[in-house]
């Protein structure tokens, strides 16, 4: 999808079934999560991460954080437990709407909508933790890869920067049909199948590639890891990267 096709898409979630269309447990559909419930899973997921990257040595400051794919602020509002100050940034106007509703802690947590390619409402070095899970995916490699360049631009030197995002989907089928969903005849038949309804489409990075951009940047890989986070008929990964000073 081009953005302006993902945002329509992200807002349909945002409208019909928000707190699915960010974790689409089988048994949450037709707006089954509760709330609390939902935001509970935000805290155990920063919990684990925070954990994990204290178990690889490394030193994390609390001053700064960024959540990029922020829906309605489900990790945000975890991550206002450990840092100073947080960002979250989404594609979706209804989903951020959301976001400010649940917001309990509005002097330390903002949010952007972002509808362009880039991170460019923030300068270099912003952020001490950029932290991203099961957003990456939903989007065309020319617009992941563009992200991952723009996360280690705004992280600072020293900062962590963790993010998630699948290699190749698992069936042969599904990695022939890869090349053909940017075009123009298969978006004619997804109308056809789907009509209106929100799509949940999936796409991957494979991981030298991820591993070739970052170097690129200037960044340091140190630890990937296999995620399980993504749907599961893919192979996915979690990186650890560091930037160097």
């Amino acid at each position: 999808m081009k953005l302006e096709e993902l945002q329509e898409n992200w807002n349909k979630f945002g409208s019909s079934d928000p707190l699915w269309g960010i974790l689409a447990w089988p048994d949450k559909s037709e707006n089954r999560w509760q709330i609390d419930e939902f935001f509970a899973t935000g805290v155990r997921e920063i919990d684990a991460v925070l954990d994990y990257i204290a178990g690889l040595g490394l030193t994390l400051r609390r001053g700064t954080a960024l959540d990029f794919g922020c829906g309605v602020g489900r990790l945000c509002q975890a991550l206002t437990r450990h840092f100073d100050a947080v960002h979250g940034v989404d594609i979706s106007p209804a989903m951020l709407a959301l976001a400010d509703h649940y917001n309990q802690a509005a002097d330390r947590c903002r949010y952007h909508l972002n509808e362009r390619a880039d991170l460019s409402l923030f300068g270099d070095a912003t952020f001490d933790f950029v932290y991203s899970n099961i957003t990456l995916q939903h989007m065309q490699p020319r617009y992941s890869k563009a992200y991952m360049a723009e996360f280690v631009r705004v992280l600072a030197p020293g900062g962590v920067l963790i993010f998630q995002v699948p290699a190749q989907a698992k069936r042969w089928q599904q990695r022939l049909l890869q090349p053909l969903k940017p075009t123009a005849l298969f978006r004619a038949y997804q109308k056809l199948r789907y009509g209106d309804q929100p799509i949940m489409e999936m796409y991957g990075v494979p991981r030298w590639q991820v591993e070739r951009l970052l170097a690129d940047c200037g960044a340091r890989v140190v630890d990937v890891q296999p995620d399980t986070s993504a749907d599961a008929l893919w192979t996915s990964y979690r990186y650890c990267v560091t930037k160097k000073a």
